[in-house]
């Protein structure tokens, strides 16, 4: 089979993807252990900022049980249920899973739960050998056993310039969210300070029980607390700040719920990040905060604050909890992640973005001014760079200045480590040059305050700074990955290198807007489009935790797609405020179905920008809200079934039309195109796509539906069809021995590349929903020797023991081992096969 292609940004996550595995394969009393995840290029995986430090995972899984969790026995019983009737179903589904541990432990299985779920799904987290995995993964209760992954923050860069309101025109008169809880699913939020200080409940802390959501500091190094969380909740629901600054929603309340912060990292340090049985324990808090049972408390919204770089599935732990909340009566809002451009298809939302329930948002930058600064670099008399780049900060004038380089160690001991035993500061006056790996709010901040004169990062920053507090006229710009490649080597002979930065210029910028050039976008690895829509994400003024140096409050600026889903939050608690009568999934399709285009590839903005005034004269919502086909090969076509509800209190008659954008010999056709509906009534309409002349170039075929009722505002239902790449899901196989005979001891290494990352020239990524590994004999199936959910692309190595699928010894002969790859996409499944001989 052919080799996987490979894109510079994405070369680790095929290399490396979420781990190296070796596991015993069907051998039940193996002692063949996972190992850690091999170090990869960080590099790869940053986005515009934020550091993703190498975190191991190893052996941590989330096993989903068949019994209902509490949002399915709710569902099941018409989405009404009495407070003991949850209570019951609630303490029957913990009952059931001790009967379930209790029994796998008497089979030889070692099971301890690190979190347990009962409300969004039925399940629970824990580390588990391969024995245990495999006892698992086999029995007839579990629906199947899930990796555990990093989340980041979705934070990508900062900017001064506080305004009087986060965003424009997301306001309306008389609404502001009061009586609307907005759970906040990311670090802790600082309650002192006076922009929140009145919207901060006590919360949860799902990493250190106890602390009520509060934000956290550095472990060892004094002044870097927790930021995140507290920026995300002066967004959605900040009041009385300076100039008149205000979030979207000032008057609603926020649930600080504590699911990432300072956690210790491969290298013996901290970094801020969370995992997946984190957040869904945190979406386990959010619909039953006080943990009685009952959701009668739950928040009205989610909103998740951390992404896991490319995981975009539909159909995992996250996708199901989300559901499961959606059906407990909370919307879910995540971002879409920071990673950027992608191939037409395929692209880089990360997760839970793939979530069908959940509201995922892209960033837009709407910005009618963009600043750049001229930067020079010399060697002496020889010029290494010339060019405008993005301004990351202020100066209040040029500046010229000798490079110095903090290394990443150096960076991460704190401000410290920037003086000397004597208090003598090592970058006073100088030109700082910080790896990307440490680039972070904190690393900026302590350069500068440490008498830094300018700031260089490896690699390009859009134009935007870190926040407020970096000392007035300390410029921070970002430089090609070549250029400071170049200045490390002369830096490292001993030859010295100057940054010269130029005074600030403003380029104008066409009214608007754009997508960030950092926001992720789709489709996700089911082929669906997604975000959802977008919204402001760039240079949103918010809350920064903790005082200055002065003890003043400190106010700053942040971008990301996390900015945009908080914005996105703001004006769903606004909706929630106006139209309580609406459910979850119903304030999801007002929010998408009013999203205006304006122009805006669907790839990267779903349904266009949000607008909150339109979202508030909606009269119609459509379900879902967005039309997926998923991937569609030939003239087969596919038939969706498309709800649409009358949320007025007036008849309506609406008419259905379609508008293609990038149609790609896709037809689609609405049966029956007119329905006349009585105020609170739905009916369903058949939405057909006619594939026969569909393109085989790789990418999608998008378009909207539109939703017409005289002068009501119109209903935006974006459709898509996936045309999925032409890649091996399954290659380069290879079986290596460590010893003369294959044993526990001395395992076989199956190595294999599962996935595909293809430049095209932007990267698309094909990840894999079920990987199974079968053991066959003379043309006859014995059995499978383990399966593997959710595989993003990378290089995995399995143990080969010698055993079969059931433990037993295997008899010595030739053998063969199938792989079989199924996508989740829809497309066929692929298998490759490769000897092995047991002696």
């Amino acid at each position: 089979m052919t080799s996987t292609p490979t894109h510079p940004l994405l070369r680790p996550l095929l290399l490396a993807g979420t781990a190296v595995l070796v596991l015993a394969l069907g051998a039940a009393g193996s002692r063949a252990q996972e190992q850690p995840a091999q170090s990869i290029d960080e590099a790869g995986w940053q986005g515009v900022l934020g550091v993703r430090d190498p975190v191991s995972t190893a052996q941590r899984y989330i096993v989903l049980l068949r019994p209902p969790s509490l949002a399915q026995q709710v569902r099941a019983a018409g989405g009404r249920a009495s407070e003991r009737e949850m209570q019951g179903w609630a303490a029957g589904s913990v009952a059931q899973q001790e009967q379930f541990l209790a029994r796998l432990n008497a089979t030889g299985a070692r099971v301890a739960p690190e979190y347990r779920y009962t409300r969004v799904v039925n399940g629970f987290s824990a580390r588990l050998d391969p024995t245990s995995a495999a006892l698992i993964d086999a029995d007839r209760e579990v629906v199947g056993i899930y990796p555990v992954r990093i989340a980041y923050p979705a934070q990508a860069a900062q900017e001064g310039g506080v305004l009087p309101s986060a965003v424009a025109d997301l306001e309306i008169a008389g609404l502001d969210g009061t009586g609307v809880t907005v759970a906040l699913l990311d670090t802790g939020v600082d309650p002192s300070h006076p922009y929140l200080r009145r919207r901060v409940l006590s919360g949860v802390d799902v990493i250190n029980p106890g602390s009520g959501g509060v934000a956290q500091p550095h472990p060892t190094i004094p002044g870097r607390p927790e930021r995140h969380g507290t920026e995300l909740a002066g967004i959605v629901a900040g009041t009385e700040g300076p100039d008149g600054l205000h979030g979207i929603a000032p008057g609603a309340s926020i649930l600080p719920i504590r699911i990432g912060g300072w956690q210790p990292n491969s290298e013996g340090g901290y970094s801020v990040y969370s995992r997946t049985d984190q957040i869904l324990a945190g979406l386990e808090a959010a619909v039953d905060p006080n943990g009685d049972g009952d959701v009668l408390d739950a928040a009205r919204i989610a909103l998740i604050g951390m992404v896991e770089p490319y995981a975009a599935f539909a159909d995992g732990p996250l996708p199901r909890a989300i559901a499961g909340a959606a059906d407990l009566d909370m919307l879910t809002i995540v971002p879409a992640g920071n990673d950027g451009r992608a191939g037409p298809g395929y692209g880089s939302i990360a997760g839970p973005g793939g979530a069908p329930d959940a509201v995922t948002v892209g960033a837009a930058d709407g910005r009618l001014a963009a600043p750049t600064v001229r930067v020079l670099v010399r060697a002496g008399l020889r010029v290494l760079y010339e060019e405008d780049v993005p301004l990351g900060g202020a100066p209040s004038g040029t500046v010229t200045a000798d490079v110095t380089i903090i290394d990443r160690r150096t960076a991460a001991r704190g401000i410290r480590a920037l003086f000397t035993e004597g208090g003598v500061s090592l970058v006073a006056g100088r030109t700082v040059l910080l790896p990307r790996v440490v680039l972070s709010d904190d690393t900026v901040e302590e350069v500068t305050s440490a008498g830094a004169l300018s700031v260089i990062v490896d690699g390009p920053l859009p134009a935007g700074a870190f926040s407020l507090d970096v000392p007035a006229g300390v410029p921070v710009v970002g430089l090609a990955s070549e250029v400071v490649a170049e200045m490390r080597v002369l830096l490292a002979a001993g030859v010295p290198v100057t940054v010269s930065i130029g005074n600030v210029q403003v380029a104008q910028r066409e009214a608007g807007g754009e997508i960030a050039a950092f926001s992720s976008r789709g489709l996700v690895l089911d082929g669906a489009l997604k975000p959802d829509l977008a919204a402001p994400g760039v240079s949103v003024p918010t809350s920064e935790p903790g005082r200055g140096n002065d003890g003043e409050v400190r106010f700053g600026t942040i971008s990301g797609t996390s900015a945009a889903a908080a914005v996105t939050t703001g004006v769903a608690a606004i909706l929630a405020q106006g139209r309580p009568q609406l459910g979850a999934r119903e304030l999801h399709g007002l929010l998408v179905g009013s999203a205006q285009r304006a122009d805006l590839d669907p790839t990267a903005s779903g349904a266009g920008l949000v607008d909150l005034r339109a979202a508030v004269q909606q009269e119609l919502v459509a379900s879902p809200a967005l039309v997926s086909f998923s991937a569609i090969a030939g003239p087969v076509g596919g038939v969706r079934p498309l709800r649409i509800t009358n949320v007025s209190t007036r008849q309506l008659v609406v008419s259905i039309g379609n508008t293609a954008i990038a149609p790609k010999g896709v037809e689609l056709t609405v049966d029956p195109a007119r329905v006349r509906l009585r105020p609170g009534r739905s009916a369903v309409v058949a939405v057909r796509a006619n594939t026969s002349d569909l393109s085989d170039e790789a990418g999608a075929a998008t378009g909207e539906l539109v939703l017409r009722v005289g002068d009501s505002p119109e209903v935006h239902v974006p459709w898509t069809v996936a045309v999925p790449p032409q890649v091996d899901l399954v290659s380069r196989l290879a079986i290596v021995t460590t010893g003369t005979r294959v044993s526990d001891a001395t395992p076989a290494a199956l190595s294999f590349v599962a996935g595909s990352v293809v430049a095209d020239p932007d990267p698309q990524v094909r990840a894999l929903e079920l990987l199974e590994v079968q053991l066959w004999r003379g043309g006859e199936r014995i059995g499978v020797l383990a399966q593997r959910r959710e595989l993003l692309p990378g290089r995995y190595t399995f143990g080969l023991t010698g055993r079969g699928p059931t433990g037993d010894r295997l008899r010595r002969g030739a053998y063969t081992i199938r792989l079989v790859a199924y996508p989740g996409d829809g497309t066929r499944r692929q298998f490759d096969t490769i000897e092995y001989r047991v002696r």
